[in-house]
Parts: structure tokens; C-alpha cells; sequence
């Protein structure tokens, strides 16, 4: 029987041309389920044509690589699960659009500005169990409130706001990625940049 493989959406053939790869053909076994390819993300709107396809640019993608390997052997029983990669500028705009005059506009990066993911060198990140349960981080993804803060975290658990289990997740899944070249950022638990935007500019092309 013929089998019916669903053709690549086009944002993947435009990633590819510009050098982009697919973290899937670094880590075949990676998890991948990006919200921003469903109406069930904080702009009520599907942006991407899929959730499963997630690209980075080579170098991001072998740290990546390299964050996975840390991560299989000092927490086996966590795996990763991608929340978001390479982000066209496109995709930027519809974002900033629908928080413009919200409090949400300090979480999203102004396309005038730029983002690195919009150079495919920014992941977001959480952790699974091996049934691919989320692990707790205390608030969901694209949370746009103080409780996503990595930088209040200590307040959150004085407060009650974050347990003791939550803040030892977000500790173990920040250790992995730091471990293997990336930086958190204040205000998104999830987020890791592999270089500055600075440092971005100058190596990669913005994708639009």
C-alpha cells in the first residue's frame, strides 16, 4: 500500500532554504508540541501550520543536542518537550498585535526590535515525564504574570505562590540548559537564549 505522507508545510521549506534544520533530524526522539500551531495559545489564533515541526539554526540546534544528552543522563526520568523554535517575523507581528494596550506586551518582543527567535536561535522549553505528563514549573507556558519570573522565585516560595517541588523543576530544567551554553531570561521560566541577539544580528539572517 502506498502510504500518504502529509507534505511539509512551507514554512519548513523556507526554514530549510535558509539553513535552518529540523530538530528532529539531530534528535529523532524529541518531543514536540508547539501551541502556537493551535487556536490554544494566548492569541485565541492557529499561527504555524503544524505543531510538530520545530527548526533552529545548526550550531543551536547541536546544543540542543548537547542539552538533551545532559539531561538523558543526569535526570533520565525527564525527557524534553519543545514548546517553540524559529519563529518568522510574520508570526512576530500577529503576537505583538494581539497584546498591544495588555499587560502581555512586556512578555512579547516588538517586531521593530526583533527576538532571537525570530533568527531560530531561542527555545522554548519544558520537561515530561515518560509518559509525556508535564512536570509541574508552578504556571503553564505563556503565563504573563510574575509568577513566570525565574528572577522572583524565591519571593514566590515565601509567598506560597510556588512550592518546593516547582521550584526544584524550573531549577533541574535551567541547570541542563545553562550546562550546555544557553541563558535563561527574567521573565519566562520556559525560554533560553543560545546567544545575544547582539551575537544573533551578526550570524544569522532574520527570517521573515
Amino acid at each position: 500500500p502506498i502510504s500518504h505522507v502529509a507534505p511539509k508545510p512551507k514554512i519548513c521549506e523556507q526554514m530549510e532554504k535558509m539553513g535552518l534544520v529540523s530538530i528532529q533530524s539531530i534528535i529523532p526522539n524529541i518531543r514536540i508540541d508547539l501551541p502556537y500551531g493551535t487556536s490554544e495559545n494566548f492569541t485565541g489564533v492557529q499561527l504555524y501550520e503544524t505543531t510538530q515541526y520545530a527548526y533552529f539554526q545548526k550550531d543551536v540546534a547541536n546544543k540542543l543536542a548537547e542539552a538533551y544528552k545532559i539531561l538523558s543522563e543526569k535526570y533520565p526520568q525527564y525527557y524534553f518537550l519543545i514548546l517553540d523554535a524559529a519563529r518568522p517575523m510574520s508570526v512576530q507581528l500577529q503576537m505583538w498585535n494581539a497584546v498591544k494596550g495588555t499587560q502581555g506586551r512586556y512578555f512579547v518582543a516588538n517586531p521593530n526590535k526583533t527576538g532571537l527567535h525570530n533568527y531560530g536561535a531561542a527555545v522554548d522549553i519544558t520537561l515530561t515525564d515518560k509518559h509525556g505528563n508535564l512536570i509541574d514549573m508552578g504556571c503553564p507556558f505563556d503565563t504573563f504574570s510574575a509568577l513566570a519570573h525565574t528572577d522572583k522565585e524565591e519571593e514566590l516560595l515565601q509567598n506560597g505562590l510556588l512550592t518546593e517541588e516547582q521550584y526544584r523543576n524550573r531549577k533541574i530544567l535551567r541547570e541542563v540548559m545553562i550546562q550546555a551554553g544557553f541563558k535563561p531570561i527574567k521573565r519566562e521560566w520556559w525560554h533560553f537564549n543560545a546567544c545575544s541577539l547582539e551575537e544573533a544580528k551578526i550570524k544569522y539572517e532574520l527570517i521573515q
